[in-house]
């Protein structure tokens, strides 16, 4: 791609957030409006709970981002952890590389493609953005050209957010029950958070659940904790 090409790519993309109101969900929605891809989802480091989905195209891409939550593991995990994007080119069949994540998806795999990219500013891990491709297989160069772009704009857009030079993003609702329960677990059990977020996840595990589903329980009272 030229430089003609990726101001028109910009364009499109501040346009496409501009028209969407602004705010996480119009980058979801933005990428999936100037990219070749069904979906997108946006995961954001966070401190002791690591990657959290912070906003979905769609109900799809959404509860595959809650199952690499659950299982601490998958796609965005290993595309944050080692700095460089990572493609899966069939979900439902190629991700014995995270049995954990594959465990937590189980039937909910969607048939396509992912494309999982991180990003960073220097050295700071923000996070990941994840394309869905209905079609089967790795990306060509000019798409990963063109995502790798799209993914600094996100980055971009984080960092503006966090600056107070756009509209604030609230947390989701879902990180928040996580964070309260990983807190009353803790103060449960005597345990350091960390360790409380491993319960969880262990919890959720063993019961079918996701890690969302398992924190309202701990916040409502209706999942409890015993002493190890």
């Amino acid at each position: 791609m030229g430089a003609a090409q990726f101001d028109q790519l910009t364009g499109q993309f501040l346009r496409s957030v501009r028209d969407g109101g602004g705010g996480l969900v119009a980058v979801c929605g933005a990428c999936v409006h100037v990219l070749p891809v069904r979906r997108a989802a946006i995961v954001l480091e966070e401190r002791d709970a690591g990657l959290q989905p912070w906003c979905a195209s769609d109900e799809i891409a959404d509860r595959v981002e809650a199952a690499q939550a659950t299982a601490g593991e998958g796609p965005a995990v290993s595309a944050v952890d080692d700095g460089v994007p990572v493609a899966v080119p069939d979900l439902a069949t190629e991700v014995e590389r995270w049995p954990g994540f594959a465990e937590a998806l189980g039937d909910a795999a969607p048939r396509g493609s992912l494309l999982a990219i991180p990003l960073r500013l220097g050295g700071a891990r923000l996070g990941a953005l994840d394309l869905y491709r209905d079609a089967i297989g790795r990306p060509g160069p000019r798409l990963v050209t063109a995502s790798l772009h799209v993914a600094d704009l996100v980055t971009a857009s984080l960092v503006l957010a966090a600056e107070g030079e756009t509209r604030r993003w609230g947390q989701p609702s879902s990180s928040r029950w996580i964070h309260q329960a990983a807190g009353m677990a803790s103060a449960q059990l005597g345990i350091e958070v960390t360790d409380a977020y491993a319960r969880m996840r262990g919890y959720a595990f063993s019961h079918g659940l996701s890690l969302v589903q398992v924190a309202r329980g701990v916040v409502d009272r209706s999942i409890c904790f015993e002493p190890e």
